[in-house]
């Protein structure tokens, strides 16, 4: 399961659930719990889906500190922003945060607005995407433009391995 793949949904949750065979799979080590299965967490019986949460729970660390500890290629965060997000996450305070990084406090304001700010600009990629990708969206905007159908559309790949390329290049046939 390649991180690149996932919806913001899983990455949230920390795993996939499969309509295919009714299971839910962990992103961060692949580890399967299928449904209709009883498991035993914490002295307890549980589902297949609180079994995954526990697991995640208990072997990453929850999901923040599993996606935290992606490497920088993956997650995009630098040292000082996973510590500011940790210090964020666990509820201190500026001037907390500032004192266990030997930073000012204007500094860890500035990491705030920053990491705010690439949140807000990635909602806009997020939805700019959308309006490329998304076939519904597509073709309601080329029937608001008057855009005449076409007689035989090319499907869409959906099937990404093997390809290096992001899945967002993979509509395009380049050849």
């Amino acid at each position: 399961m390649e991180f690149k793949e996932l919806t913001l949904e899983e990455l949230t949750l920390g795993y996939a659930k499969s309509a295919q065979d009714a299971s839910c799979t962990c992103i961060f080590c692949g580890e399967i719990y299928e449904e209709g299965i009883v498991y035993r967490s914490q002295g307890r019986m549980v589902t297949a889906e609180r079994a995954v949460q526990e697991h995640i729970f208990d072997q990453h660390g929850g999901v923040f500190r599993g996606l935290l500890n992606l490497d920088k290629q993956v997650n995009g965060l630098s040292q000082i922003q996973k510590d500011v997000l940790t210090g964020m996450y666990l509820e201190k305070d500026n001037k907390q945060i500032c004192e266990e990084m030997g930073i000012s406090a204007a500094t860890v304001r500035s990491h705030k607005f920053n990491l705010q700010k690439s949140k807000r600009e990635a909602k806009i990629l997020l939805a700019l995407l959308e309006q490329i990708e998304d076939e519904s969206i597509v073709k309601q905007r080329k029937i608001i433009e008057g855009e005449p159908p076409a007689e035989e559309e090319m499907p869409v790949k959906k099937d990404f391995s093997g390809n290096t390329l992001h899945p967002f290049f993979t509509q395009y046939n380049l050849k």
